[in-house]
């Protein structure tokens, strides 16, 4: 939760007094807002100079400027116009083409820093295709598997790696994918059980370090177990009856931490909002999160096992309602 608090401190925008927030099919800001905005839908794009920017949506085109960070994930992210900020983006194709007031975190598929591009500070970049045609004035980073460099930086630090397979293509669609119906699962459940759903959230946001501890404890001794149940023919049918719900576990646990990580980020920016908005939130900057290299994995280890000691206690303090209904 540590790791978890310090990251959120360096992506999320200082000083913030408000947020607005969009959502819809299709958002368009085309008058300005001096407050800062968090979007979500189809596609979403900025027409008129906003405080701040938390989007998520299949395209996202900023056209006006933003004075303070952009944090954005979607199928495609456009940049034309300056931000005042840092810009920290995931999206199959990402372009930034036009001035970064401090540095610029992306991961993507494509991801091009265009002529007019000028980037004040550093830039953190991991994709497949990387052009840099513009200016990064410190240090940077690429990591991808072709880079195509016309432009200009303080330093340059280049890793290539080989280029993916077709079973490592497939891989990485079924996991943008997988996340997207992560995302559904979660709003659903938000939506058919809200008190269930957050019970286990509340439990995720007491004693965080305990349920972690328990909670990775627990996975490993289920694992074992299941496993010997499993080559047990007797125990057979069980095993495949605890294998569904281990497994069931282990997809929920992420969507309760996601939730209460959204609360965390709402009530660090001192503003009320609805549940479904909160779960966006964490949901996408956790996503962001886990596609850090390493320590991203060990983020994701941290908040499965939170989840999961979460969902044990809340099972544990319920147990006696759960018993009513079959001594009924």
């Amino acid at each position: 939760m540590l790791i978890l608090a310090v990251i959120l401190a360096i992506l999320l925008p200082a000083g913030v007094s408000a947020l607005v927030t969009y959502n819809g099919g299709d958002v368009l800001i085309d008058r300005p807002v001096q407050d800062d905005i968090f979007a979500t839908g189809g596609t979403v794009t900025i027409d008129a100079p906003i405080a701040s920017l938390i989007a998520a949506g299949g395209m996202v085109t900023i056209n006006a400027p933003v004075n303070g960070d952009v944090i954005v994930a979607g199928g495609t992210v456009t940049v034309n116009a300056n931000i005042g900020g840092k810009v920290v983006a995931a999206g199959g194709t990402v372009d930034i083409n036009k001035e970064v007031g401090t540095n610029v975190v992306v991961t993507g598929g494509t991801v091009t820093i265009g002529k007019s591009a000028r980037i004040s500070r550093d830039a953190l970049i991991s994709g497949g295709t990387v052009t840099n045609a513009g200016e990064v004035k410190g240090n940077l980073t690429v990591r991808a598997q072709s880079f195509t460099n016309t432009g200009t930086a303080g330093n340059l630090d280049v890793r290539l790696s080989e280029p993916r397979g077709d079973f490592s293509r497939i891989f990485a669609i079924f996991g943008v994918l997988f996340t997207i119906g992560m995302f559904i699962l979660g709003l659903v459940l938000l939506r058919v059980v809200p008190a269930h759903f957050l019970h286990v959230e509340e439990e995720v946001r007491t004693a965080p370090f305990l349920k972690t501890v328990v909670g990775f404890v627990s996975l490993i001794v289920s694992f074992i177990v299941l496993i010997i149940a499993s080559i047990t023919v007797l125990l057979l049918p069980i095993a495949l009856v605890l294998w569904m719900v281990f497994f069931i576990a282990l997809i929920l646990a992420t969507l309760f931490v996601s939730m209460a990580f959204g609360r965390v980020i709402f009530q660090y920016l001192k503003k009320e909002t609805s549940p479904w908005i909160m779960f966006t939130a964490g949901f996408i900057v956790l996503s962001l999160i886990f596609l850090i290299p390493f320590a991203g994995f060990i983020i994701l280890v941290i908040a499965e096992s939170l989840g999961f000691g979460a969902f044990l206690f809340t099972i544990r303090k319920d147990w006696n309602l759960i018993q009513k209904p079959a001594q009924a």
